[in-house]
């Protein structure tokens, strides 16, 4: 067992965790910073580009809150887009004047811009290694530490790389920023982000918000399509950028998307009734095309699309902060990135225009500087105790592939996640619920093996506060659709909070909602 010790220990190594590192830095605190991967060359964002919401004060940033609030069914809350805005539009001045170059737009005027997410990342792995920040790269983290009084104070895991062995950090804070969860439906990037981060959170006592807004799906080239030489490329795309520049087509060639024609839900209707839905290559980004030709000519001339579930990445949902600082309901816990809940500057809708990316920067700077603040102020950390959680057995007596498989069964298919209905959903639940005695207690193993172990209970805990939330939500509001509730209620502008894992409870957030947009 390897032993570390440092003021404040950040979970997750993408842009969220990387801000909040600098930011506890900057503030005095010695930071360990611990990644499933290597911290800077993992996740979504370094395998796609990323959009920043940009905006400087003024009539523009006005405009932009008063669109989002009204565009996510008025579960937004206007002081944190606010904050949201100015903090990025500081530190993107901040990375200009450091010289990093972005594209697009320029970073000063009142827009979104553009970074390559594998140069972002990069850039910021090199200033927390300038920063003095401690980087332990393949350390996945597999449970939270708690002393006496239940406040955290580290985590444990398991080193992958080279001989497996344990590792402990005993820290006076810990920021959670481990992304979301996409059950491994094979988006570009995704394949680290698997829920850990909300299990970990929630073992601990920590609160869940907006589960039901968790159903984001993209469009993506489709896996072992025989033009592309049987090779799966869906994993090659990180964004949805095939349906934001591209004509979309059914088998007919009749038009579903494009030209401001049809939705998005006609092209995912037409997918979940088994028919084809093509993009036009010679309408696709030029970058797009570069990559499809790598993989293959394409003789038709088409690119046929699937449908790729992106969960809380491109979601909503996720820890309940309690406060400015992004401290969770638990003490000594901070939360950062797609881990915690968007819905203050989302509302019910996916981040996807920049705010989901200028949220990592904001809620990373908050978080690190809570959790420095919180490390200074706290005494000596006693005695600290790894907290149980499911997964975690010295032997492996259920085979995780065979969870993992059933909670896709009842996540990735449009007809369980895209609709839903009272029927779909208590059918999910009972599946899930069912499972879960049984994983809890016999997943487990050791190094690698307890990884996999750990993240089949990860996403089997994630399904079942998505479907108990959706369940609970008896209206269509954003991204969350009811196909038996087809319509918004008015009595239901209000957040729902989850938690649980023997018993998965929901309840509604009795805070106040914020005004309505005027």
């Amino acid at each position: 067992m390897t032993e570390f010790d440092a003021d404040v220990l950040v979970l997750g190594g993408g842009p969220a965790g990387a801000w909040a590192a600098l930011a506890a830095a900057a503030a005095g605190a010695r930071v360990v910073v611990v990644d499933k991967a290597r911290c800077g060359t993992s996740g979504p964002t370094a395998r796609g580009g990323v959009t920043l919401w940009n905006l400087p004060a003024g009539a523009a940033r006005e405009e932009a809150v008063r669109q989002t609030l009204a565009h996510g069914g008025g579960l937004g809350d206007p002081e944190w887009m606010y904050r949201v805005l100015e903090e990025t539009h500081r530190r993107v001045g901040q990375l200009v004047q450091g010289g990093f170059r972005f594209q697009g737009e320029h970073a000063e005027r009142p827009a979104r811009v553009y970074l390559d997410g594998a140069k972002y990342l990069g850039r910021m792995r090199r200033s927390m290694v300038v920063a003095g920040v401690r980087i332990l790269d393949h350390h996945p983290a597999l449970q939270l530490l708690t002393d006496g009084d239940g406040v955290v104070s580290g985590a444990s895991g398991v080193a992958v790389q080279g001989e497996a062995r344990g590792w402990t950090v005993k820290a006076r804070a810990v920021v959670l920023a481990t992304g979301g969860c996409a059950f491994l439906s094979g988006g570009a990037g995704t394949d680290v982000d698997t829920g850990d981060g909300l299990l970990m959170g929630a073992e601990v006592g920590a609160e869940l918000s907006g589960m039901e807004f968790s159903n984001a799906y993209s469009l993506a080239p489709v896996a072992d399509s025989p033009q592309w030489g049987g090779r799966p490329v869906a994993a090659v795309f990180a964004s949805d950028q095939v349906m934001h520049f591209a004509t979309l087509y059914d088998e007919s060639r009749a038009v579903l998307w494009g030209q401001g024609c049809g939705s998005r839900a006609q092209a995912f209707a037409a997918i979940a009734d088994g028919h084809r839905v093509y993009a036009a290559l010679d309408e696709l980004p030029e970058s797009v095309r570069v990559e499809l030709r790598r993989l293959g000519p394409s003789p038709s001339g088409r690119v046929p699309l699937s449908a790729v579930l992106q969960g809380t990445v491109r979601g909503t949902g996720g820890l309940r902060l309690a406060g400015p600082d992004c401290a969770t309901t638990v003490p000594g816990l901070y939360g950062a990135g797609d881990v915690t809940t968007r819905e203050p500057i989302t509302g019910a809708v996916s981040g996807f225009g920049g705010q989901n990316g200028a949220w990592a920067i904001s809620s990373g700077v908050w978080a690190g500087a809570g959790a420095a603040g919180f490390a200074a102020a706290r005494r000596k950390v006693g005695k600290a105790r790894p907290v149980p959680g499911a997964g975690l057995g010295d032997k492996a007596r259920l085979d995780p592939r065979a969870v993992v498989g059933l909670v896709q069964e009842h996540t990735l298919p449009l007809r369980r996640s895209y609709w839903r209905s009272e029927g779909s959903l208590r059918d999910s639940i009972a599946e899930l619920d069912g499972i879960w005695p049984g994983a809890e207690l016999a997943l487990g193993g050791k190094g690698p093996a307890r990884v996999r172990a750990r993240q089949a209970a990860a996403l089997l805990a994630v399904a079942r506060w998505t479907k108990y939330s959706a369940l609970a939500r008896t209206e269509t509001r954003g991204m969350h659709r009811r196909t038996d509730h087809p319509s918004a209620g008015s009595d239901w502008r209000v957040r729902l909070i989850s938690g649980g894992l023997e018993s998965v409870w929901v309840r509604p957030d009795l805070t106040p909602a914020p005004a309505r947009p005027a």
